[in-house]
């Protein structure tokens, strides 16, 4: 029987995620279907209910509900449960079991690139995927910062991180810690419709790294992105670490190791 997969979240119609496992699934040969589906906060919990009944296959998540998803499903399981934010969700039995691969994709993606995490780190935004970003460069950075828009929401956060700083975004603190940064990760949707930056990449040191989390095509390369490498700087952008993420997905769905293979195949059906 053919599987059913998608992906939920508000907006998703620029989502790459379907063309990505379509791809897989064709690699793979499975047969399979993944699909967008606009889902508004309010409507998230019988989504999940929708989803369950119909028996999905798995399912993945995406702004704004990974935090809210962690609180829908039976249970959390690895970085989910320390995160307190789900992105894949897989069914085992009659039980919906939430996952988080952004933590994984993008240390995945990172190594690829050779950037190194041990320096200090800036985590820009305080959603979902900032909070995996935060958790996973916690581990492994001399110190992270946490900058957002909303101060009480980047001190929430940071409460939760050993050691971790919160400044509001545009501050002279916030300044200060984007000059002294070895790596700053962008989780913000600033940039996913039109060229705004989150920060302007002026401010950092000439040996700083940049992953923005989002995406733009053709090229999948948005204006920070851009403006990060005409100064000379490493950037990681949002598609790399999306098909990362995605792969980590799909190993969780199958049960399979070593899908790493499959990373040029679906970075190319990503921008296509």
């Amino acid at each position: 029987m053919r599987r059913f997969y998608c992906v939920v979240g508000d907006p998703v119609a620029h989502s790459r995620s379907p063309a990505i496992h379509a791809r897989a699934f064709a690699r793979l040969a499975l047969d399979a279907v993944y699909a967008p589906c606009r889902v508004t906060p309010a409507e998230l919990p019988a989504a999940v209910a929708g989803l369950r009944a119909l028996g999905c296959a798995g399912f993945n998540v995406t702004v704004p509900h990974k935090t809210a998803v962690a609180g829908l499903v039976d249970r959390l399981e690895g970085d989910a449960a320390r995160i307190a934010a789900v992105n894949c969700v897989a069914p085992e039995g009659s039980a919906l079991v939430g996952h988080n691969t952004d933590s994984p994709g993008l240390l995945r993606a990172l190594r690829q690139h050779g950037v190194d995490t041990s320096g200090k780190a800036v985590v820009v935004g305080a959603g979902g995927s900032a909070r995996a970003a935060a958790f996973a460069l916690a581990e492994r950075a001399s110190g992270v910062t946490v900058l957002n828009r909303t101060l009480a929401r980047a001190e929430e956060l940071a409460r939760d991180l050993p050691g971790a700083v919160a400044c509001g975004l545009g501050s002279e603190p916030s300044r200060r810690a984007l000059q002294e940064a070895a790596l700053v990760v962008q989780c913000t949707t600033v940039g996913l419709s039109d060229d705004a930056v989150a920060f302007d990449p002026a401010q950092l040191n000439p040996g700083a790294a940049v992953v923005d989390l989002v995406y733009r095509l053709p090229g999948g390369d948005t204006e920070l992105v851009r403006r990060t490498r005409k100064r000379g700087l490493r950037a990681v952008d949002g598609i790399d670490v999306l098909v990362h993420q995605a792969i980590a997905s799909l190993e969780i769905w199958l049960g399979r190791k070593g899908l790493d293979d499959l990373l040029p195949s679906l970075r190319e059906a990503a921008l296509s």
